[in-house]
């Protein structure tokens, strides 16, 4: 019988662990990934050809956004769930042809 308590509150214990993970804040917003993803793509395209200058440029960014790499699999994880919602990828590509070219 001890084992059988022991059981149940580790099943409940995991339970309450794991949906208070689910709804966790997100690493960043969709407005955010989206202002984020925009810059990236400025900058990947603004200095295509200084490879220097791009990964100092990208660094920044990274820091701005909060990105490291006790992170990187929660925004990787971010990336894929966010990409599934082709209103938002079709904004973002939208707003980089606009923005990076000012």
């Amino acid at each position: 019988m001890q084992l059988n308590v022991l059981t149940s509150s580790l099943i409940i214990g995991t339970g309450f662990i794991l949906s208070s993970a689910s709804h966790a804040t997100p690493l960043m917003t969709k407005e955010q990934y989206a202002d984020y993803s925009v810059e990236y793509r400025c900058i990947e395209q603004t200095y295509h050809q200084d490879l220097e200058k791009k990964e100092a440029e990208l660094i920044k960014l990274e820091n701005k956004y909060g990105l490291n790499d006790d992170n990187f699999d929660a925004f990787d994880e971010l990336i894929t769930e966010y990409e599934r919602d082709k209103a938002l990828v079709a904004s973002i590509h939208e707003r980089a042809k606009t923005e990076c070219n000012q």
